[in-house]
């Protein structure tokens, strides 16, 4: 069986039985937390209603107390004659918009002396039972039960003077706003369906009700206890007697708001309990058809993944198999899991290691002919190039010697110079010098060449810059060696930019290396050519030689470091030298 077939059975195996699991898995998590959900947002919904009828209670207590300490309450010793009060009370009334169906005072004999409705004044006050009696720090304000949609409350207006009582103040409240609250707020969430809404005293009397209650309950009918008042909110599933169908319920107990001590009201967000609990049943319908799909899409995936997985290894063979014969060159570009990525990048390596070797066994046989060139040419050509150059030195000294003679022996000196110094190259290229190590300033060595070669920048007008972090930049290195590296990739940069050109060197601190990057905005260096700058007499310029970036590439690998060419932004050629730093600076 091939291995593309025993992953396709594994993975279809392993997607049937993990997707089954899952689903029922998924499925128990989301009834579980669907049902919380919904339970959670009725006791929500409850805990925000109580709160808007606990804040608006408190509201209009603190209303009422702190007019009752107006200066124009006074007005009462006088029974309001001037009309002073009932103008007030009539401001109070239409800057609240309706929220109070009437403001009024009585005197201590029940008469209204002062009222927002003026047709009321001189009538009696109609005496209801009293429904809660409230403490607000140093007063108290009476409830009265409530008649005909509206709800009193009054407080004792004193005498500043004699601290005596002088008459109330009376608030009639609209108690439709309370209904208006449990309605509002069922909409304000975008609840539809059988959703209700109720407000209950303290005796578990239905006190205010939404909308949709009105034929179903009277006002102070009894509804059965749901939870212990004690506990402040919560969800339960019960009946109730005005609902003959199973509900589920969330309440919550009044708390009271600031000084305002609570009156132990309860709201009730009810809706039935089948309708609240669907959504469990077409989650369940949704997670069948997910783990249709989910089945579905697994084979399509184990197709997929059998082959995506079995392709690059059948290539890996393939290419190791032509490899080996020698028919393969280049390793083909494959991507696949971590593991195929890392055998697909040791494999680039190892042929990048083996061609890096052909070059380098190139390149030392290439050094091998120069060593052995060199070798020759230094004793046969450095003996004559002696003899000339001695021998055109003594006629200079002739005091007959014609121009052209004078001339001509200058032509013999400077091309026996030139011959000596191509010697000298291939001397130092065949047979390199062993560095000497020492610890040495960057900066230090790149000045010192900047200064050798000042006139032929000034000559060319070329703007050098030398960028170089704060800190001194020490590594351990031949001074002299690197004073050559540079001194060469200096001068070929100067021999490649045009009049007035720039030739920029940076050095760029690493954690284990220290790039120094010579860079110029010549003409640069085309790609087909860039493997073959550093080799022996390769050179683009006539009157070159082709040794001096050989000479570079020696040094900097005596150095253990590297160097690399790439192009300059936006025109030009940078070579990256590469030198590791010491031990004490890695670590």
């Amino acid at each position: 069986m091939t291995i593309q077939r025993t992953l396709l059975i594994s993975y279809i195996l392993i997607s049937l039985v993990s997707a089954l699991l899952i689903a029922l898995m998924i499925f128990a998590h989301f009834r579980n937390v669907l049902k919380q959900e919904i339970a959670h947002k009725l006791e929500s919904q409850a805990i925000t209603i109580m709160q808007q009828i606990d804040t608006t209670l408190f509201e209009r207590l603190r209303n009422i107390d702190s007019w009752s300490h107006l200066g124009v309450m006074q007005e009462i010793r006088t029974r309001d004659v001037d009309k002073r009060l009932s103008v007030f009370l009539h401001e109070l009334h239409k800057e609240y918009g309706g929220v109070y169906q009437e403001l009024f005072v009585v005197n201590l004999e029940g008469q209204i002396i002062a009222s927002s409705n003026a047709e009321r004044i001189g009538e009696n006050k109609r005496e209801n039972p009293i429904w809660y009696d409230i403490a607000l720090e140093y007063h108290r304000v009476s409830i009265e039960t409530l008649t005909d949609d509206h709800l009193t409350m009054s407080i004792r207006v004193n005498d500043p003077f004699e601290n005596n009582p002088m008459g109330r103040l009376c608030a009639r409240l609209n108690w439709r706003e309370m209904s208006n609250l449990l309605n509002e707020s069922l909409a304000a969430d975008s609840l539809s369906g059988e959703f209700y809404a109720l407000l209950i005293d303290d005796k578990n009397r239905a006190i205010a009700f939404s909308s949709n209650l009105q034929d179903r309950l009277n006002r102070f009918q009894p509804i059965s206890a749901l939870a212990d008042r004690q506990q402040l909110s919560g969800a339960v599933t019960a009946v109730l007697n005005f609902l003959d169908r199973k509900l589920l319920i969330g309440y919550a107990n009044a708390k009271g708001y600031r000084s305002f001590s609570s009156l132990n009201w309860q709201v009730l967000i009810i809706q039935p309990r089948d309708l609240a609990f669907a959504p469990v049943s077409r989650v369940a319908y949704v997670v069948l058809v997910v783990l249709a799909i989910t089945l579905f899409l697994s084979i399509l995936a184990s197709f997929w993944i059998s082959a995506k997985l079995a392709n690059p290894i059948k290539t890996l063979e393939k290419f190791t198999r032509d490899f080996r014969v020698g028919h393969a060159a280049r390793l083909p570009e494959i991507r696949g899991s971590s593991e195929i990525n890392a055998l697909h990048d040791q494999f680039g390596t190892m042929i990048d290691n083996l061609e890096k070797s052909r070059r380098d066994v190139a390149r030392v046989a290439k050094l091998a002919v120069m060593g052995e060139m060199a070798a020759s040419m230094a004793h046969e050509v450095r003996t004559p190039l002696g003899i000339l150059r001695s021998s055109a030195q003594i006629l200079q000294r002739e005091p007959e010697l014609s121009e052209i003679g004078r001339e001509m022996t200058d032509y013999i000196i400077s091309e026996t110079r030139r011959l000596n110094d191509l010697v000298n190259t291939l001397l130092e290229c065949a047979i390199p010098r062993e560095p000497n190590f020492t610890r040495q300033s960057i900066d230090s060595i790149i000045h010192h060449v900047i200064e050798l070669i000042r006139s032929h920048l000034e000559q060319k007008q070329i703007d050098l810059q030398f960028d170089s972090p704060a800190e001194p930049l020490m590594l351990e290195c031949d001074r002299d060696h690197l004073i050559q590296v540079f001194l060469n990739l200096i001068i070929n940069a100067v021999q490649h930019v045009e009049q007035g050109g720039i030739i920029c060197i940076k050095a760029i601190p690493g954690l284990k290396t220290l790039e120094i990057q010579v860079c110029d905005n010549g003409p640069g260096i085309a790609d087909e050519y860039k493997h073959s700058v550093f080799d022996p007499f390769f050179t683009q310029r006539a009157d070159g030689i082709g040794l001096g970036l050989t000479v570079v590439q020696q040094i900097v690998l005596a150095h253990h470091g590297d160097i690399v060419i790439s192009d300059n932004q936006p025109k030009g050629c940078c070579f990256r030298l590469l030198f590791p730093y010491p031990k004490e600076k890695r670590t």
